[in-house]
């Protein structure tokens, strides 16, 4: 598989580094590292309950999909969930004012999920979902793990393990594949009739190709990609005004580039830049 993960850097609504400390976050091994973004997790349980009030945490759609695990010290409880791909905006709320709870989670890239699963991954678009729906049998090893292993560092170590176990390494179509480089080497501004030509497959197979393997159509696959390209540019400034990056990835003008922003980021590019760095 050509090394997607080198074409597009997966950005939140909030630049690495920029958080409290609360949670952690690691790469995965060399040979993982085409199929999965990071690892990420609390440090450690909470440790006091308090009635402190939390604003929630924006999610932007980042172009990858998330096992969510939620575990609780005190009463032996894992929750494991599937986020899949999304092209909405949310909002998740923080752990902190429940004691002795955990966090651990894997990104995927929403191309990568689908050399773990046997299923299409369709039904999981913009929802969450048991993670036994996907993967089954994974929450009951996950559930031994994560109550016995409280460090994040010594749980990725595990999880890398366990998932090179997991990985079906031809579990893809080619056809898919290429129109998917297309679009990543593109940026996402390529048609959808551009994608098909350079597949050579028709439109029709090909939406029923990207659907299975990759949760949602072409065009909105190459509406996420642009949108995560642009964020990413606007955030580690690597753009100059809006009309560049309207001129860049052939937006109509900007008033077409400031409403598509909107509806994956619920505010301007100038309000996102300052929300990503003020917390």
């Amino acid at each position: 598989m050509e090394d997607f993960h080198l074409l597009l850097k997966p950005t939140g609504a909030y630049i690495s580094g920029t958080t409290s400390g609360v949670m952690s976050y690691s790469p995965p091994c060399s040979f993982l590292s085409p199929y999965i973004s990071s690892y990420w997790g609390s440090e450690r349980p909470t440790t006091k309950w308090s009635v402190q009030e939390f604003e929630p945490s924006l999610i932007v759609p980042d172009a990858c999909v998330d096992i969510i695990f939620t575990i609780d010290h005190s009463n032996g409880i894992v929750e494991g969930g599937f986020c899949g791909i999304s092209d909405h905006p949310g909002y998740a709320w923080s752990i902190k004012d429940r004691p002795n709870i955990s966090r651990f989670a894997i990104q995927f890239y929403f191309w990568g999920v689908q050399y773990f699963m046997s299923d299409s991954i369709e039904r999981s678009y913009n929802s969450y979902v048991d993670i036994e729906a996907y993967f089954p049998g994974w929450k009951s090893f996950f559930e031994r793990l994560l109550l016995d292993k409280i460090d994040f560092h010594e749980r990725v170590k595990l999880t890398d393990q366990f998932l090179k176990k997991k990985i079906q390494p031809n579990h893809y179509n080619q056809n898919a594949v290429n129109a998917l480089s297309h679009i990543l080497h593109a940026k996402g501004i390529s048609s959808v009739k551009e994608t098909c030509n350079y597949a050579v497959i028709s439109q029709r197979q090909l939406e029923r190709l990207f659907k299975g393997y990759f949760g949602m159509g072409i065009k909105k696959v190459s509406d996420l990609i642009r949108y995560q390209n642009l964020w990413h540019d606007i955030a580690f400034a690597k753009i100059g005004t809006i009309q560049d990056a309207v001129d860049k990835y052939y937006y109509v003008d900007q008033a077409h580039l400031l409403n598509n922003f909107r509806k994956y980021h619920t505010m301007t590019p100038r309000e996102a830049l300052k929300t990503a760095w003020r917390r």
